[in-house]
């Protein structure tokens, strides 16, 4: 019925709920005004939102009437539109229900979008909810922490048990996640993934929606178009493009097309693997052979800002866990900058180091290098070479693409 990508909405879809007569259901639902900054009325907003969140996402209009039956009840039928007159100060109303969900909501709700729609007879504001897949998402505000679920008839207070089932589940898919992850890793130390890696040290870069996790029915033959092909980053410049057992590669051949410095994988389920397999020095002015750390964290900043890009043209409105892999690692050490190089170096003991996931939204309007959501990686793999954090800092600020001596 609605456009996947929100930004593809038009007044004709609104208009049509009213001329198809669309009741609310599971995933839609219908309020005639904006929420005021009256207590009671931030908390039914936030409670709605959450109760979506924490169900399977869907999308509240704000701006429509339902019909009402003979009784005089809501029959949750679309009747016609009230005009909220509110897109002149669209974004202002977007920042303050913005700001609602970010202080009122937690843990953070990842993901939320929000679109205003020009009609003939009146405005309309669509607020569109992921399914969560941080859940459950607990509302604090006026001193009462609730978690609310939804049902075809609206939203209702959780019971204990749909609370514990929500935290079961949130911890399984973590766990589907890591164990993919680990299995990725395996796949390229065995020289067995997508492509032979000419390189010592590869660093597997990897943007997960949560979606890419749920069970779906293969509808229709997946295909990458000409313009996806042609935005794609991979690590190095690509020179070979072809279709594979797990959905569309991009490889930067060495020379050969058997063998590569970096690759780009796209799944059909939408994970995005980047991997680079040309960081490391062998002899790095005359010294012990070094993995080139400030190339990697560039690589990183990249590697998030294509996926971003990538899943927002698809219109994907979902949280992202994004981590990274080091293989290949063992009895090397990593390179800083010169007043760090050639202190006391300490030799890395395992040969594959897979990080933690951080958890990254496609609607957030974070810039590169994209400090909120990499900075907490990139010091992880600075502290698997022995350092507290990222040594490519100005003034306290990370700039990784700055110039060192």
């Amino acid at each position: 019925m609605f456009p996947p990508n929100l930004n593809d909405l038009t007044a004709a879809h609104i208009q049509s709920l009213i001329d198809s007569e669309i009741a609310e259901s599971l995933t839609l639902e219908y309020k005639q005004q904006l929420p005021s900054n009256q207590s009671e009325e931030k908390r039914e907003f936030v409670y709605d939102i959450a109760a979506m969140a924490n169900a399977v996402g869907g999308d509240i209009i704000y701006g429509i009437v339902d019909r009402r039956g003979q009784d005089g009840q809501s029959t949750g039928i679309a009747a016609s539109l009230t005009g909220l007159n509110m897109l002149p100060n669209a974004q202002t109303e977007i920042d303050r229900l913005s700001g609602l969900i970010r202080d009122t909501i937690a843990p953070r709700l990842t993901g939320v979008a929000m679109r205003p729609v020009s009609c003939p007879d009146g405005d309309v504001l669509v607020i569109r909810i992921p399914r969560s897949w941080n859940k459950p998402h607990m509302v604090t505000i006026g001193g009462v922490n609730k978690f609310f679920g939804r049902t075809a008839t609206g939203k209702y207070p959780m019971s204990v048990d749909e609370i514990g089932r929500a935290f079961s589940e949130q911890s399984e898919l973590r766990e589907a996640i890591e164990r993919w992850r680990s299995h990725r890793a395996e796949l390229v130390t065995r020289g067995v993934g997508p492509v032979q890696l000419a390189g010592a040290v590869t660093m597997l870069f990897h943007a997960i929606p949560a979606s890419a996790f749920t069970r779906d029915v293969l509808r229709e033959t997946w295909t990458v178009s000409e313009q996806e092909k042609n935005s794609m980053y991979v690590p190095h410049p690509a020179t070979n493009f072809r279709y594979n057992a797990d959905g569309f590669l991009c490889l930067a051949s060495v020379g050969a097309p058997s063998e590569a410095y970096g690759y780009t994988q796209l799944f059909r389920s939408g994970i995005v693997e980047y991997a680079d397999s040309n960081c490391y020095s062998p002899r790095l002015y005359d010294r012990d052979s070094m993995i080139l750390g400030q190339e990697l964290e560039k690589q990183m900043v990249k590697c998030y800002g294509d996926a971003v890009n990538r899943y927002r043209r698809q219109g994907r409105n979902e949280v992202l866990y994004v981590g990274f892999s080091l293989i290949g690692i063992a009895n090397k050490s990593f390179y800083s900058v010169s007043t760090l190089a050639f202190r006391q170096q300490n030799l890395i003991r395992q040969d594959i180091f897979t990080s933690p996931e951080v958890l990254g939204d496609i609607n957030d309007p974070e810039e590169p290098p994209y400090g909120r959501t990499l900075l907490p990686l990139v010091d992880t793999m600075w502290q698997v070479a022995g350092l507290e954090g990222t040594p490519f800092k100005t003034k306290g600020e990370w700039k990784p693409f700055g110039q060192y001596q």
